[in-house]
Parts: C-alpha cells; structure tokens; sequence
C-alpha cells in the first residue's frame, strides 16, 4: 500500500499541481512570516518582557500574540483547503484552485478538533512516546472526515480511530515514505515541493477513501 500509494499521488500530482500551487505558496508563505517574527522579534519581545516591561514591549507580545493566532486560522483554513482539494484529485475528480479555499464557517470545528488532535498525542508522548505514536496514527484521518463528511471533533476522532484499526503499521510505513518525498523536495532547492506536498497529499486522502469504504480507490489505480 505504501508505495502504491505514493506513486498514485504522484501520478494525480502531475495533474493538478497547479491546482494545488496558491494554497501551498500561501501556506508556505505564512509558515515563513512566523518563522521570521519569531527569530526576528521573539528574543527582543522576551527582553523587554523580563528586563523592561514597558509598554512597547507590552505592545509587542500583545501584537505576536494576535499575529499568532490570526496565523493559526487562516493555516487551519488552508488546511481544510488542501483536505478538499486532495480529496478530489484521490477520487479522480477534476480539481481547481478554487477547491482549496473552502469557507470559513467550519473553521472553528477544524481548529478544536486539531487541539483535541494534538492534546491526544501529546499525552501519549508524555507516556514513553510509543503511545503517542500509536495514537497519532489511530486519529490521524480525523481532518479528512470533518472536511469531507461534515463530522464534529469528536465523531471525526472517533471514525478514523475505526478507520485505522489494523492498519497502522502501513500507515507509520505510509509516513515514513511521506518524509522521504518532503526531504526529497526540499532538497530539490525547495522547488521540488512544489510536486512533493500535492504528491504526499493525494496519497493520503486515496489511503483515507480506501480505508474509509467512503469511495473506494481501486487497486489497479493504485498500482
């Protein structure tokens, strides 16, 4: 399953990788700007917190406290874009650039059920990382169904747990091979991530109908 399912990724990436390149630019591009801040003003901001405590720097960490938060919406949003649009590449759908900004009345959902998301794996590294990992893998389709199947947080954590049952080893298989492909990209002087992240997406959301009997992907396709 795994490396069928990455070259059936590259093989629907081929075809759609300008349909993906806005949301991934945009994405990239926001990555980038908290980076910046963060190394930019980050220490500065902790300098005057702890030293100075004026209201510059009072203004300061309010103003990246803001930042952060509007940047963590507006990337949760676009997450929610690429599920969409990558789900229709994995059904073989015609896909456009449209596909990858959704509107923005579900984004609080997406938002809380990536916190519970991430609540979950922190605990479980918390107790000697196995569990974690296990438990990031159980829950890790809950994106997918909230996107496409308009479930809640919790349902949506609930159906990937039924999802995954028995197939985690392919899946830790299937993200190991997914880090390959980024580096790979990377590597590439980051251009290659223009294909590496359409790629690496589409070959999850075919893992994702395949293993949620939502639409079958067929074998011969994925060969």
């Amino acid at each position: 399953m795994i490396l069928q399912s990455i070259r059936y990724g590259w093989n629907k990436a081929r075809l759609w990788v300008w349909a993906f390149l806005p949301a991934v630019l945009l994405q990239w591009v926001l990555n980038v700007a908290v980076t910046w801040r963060e190394g930019a003003e980050g220490g500065r901001s902790l300098h005057l917190w702890w030293h100075d405590m004026g209201p510059q720097g009072q203004g300061i960490v309010i103003a990246a406290v803001v930042l952060g938060i509007m940047g963590y919406i507006v990337s949760a949003w676009i997450r929610m874009g690429i599920i969409n649009g990558s789900v229709k590449a994995a059904r073989g759908e015609d896909v456009t650039a449209g596909d990858f900004f959704l509107k923005w009345e579900n984004v609080e959902w997406f938002i809380l059920g990536t916190l519970l998301y991430g609540l979950i794996v922190s605990v479980g590294m918390v107790l000697l990382v196995v569990p974690g990992i296990i438990w990031a893998l159980r829950y890790c389709m809950y994106g997918h169904y909230m996107v496409t199947q308009g479930a809640g947080p919790v349902e949506a954590l609930q159906m990937s747990a039924a999802a995954t049952d028995g197939h985690k080893g392919e899946l830790f298989g299937l993200k190991l091979a997914s880090m390959g492909v980024i580096i790979l990209g990377t590597l590439c002087l980051g251009v290659g991530l223009v294909w590496a992240i359409p790629t690496v997406e589409i070959a999850w959301s075919a893992v994702f109908l395949r293993l949620s009997g939502q639409q079958m992907v067929r074998a011969t396709e994925l060969a």
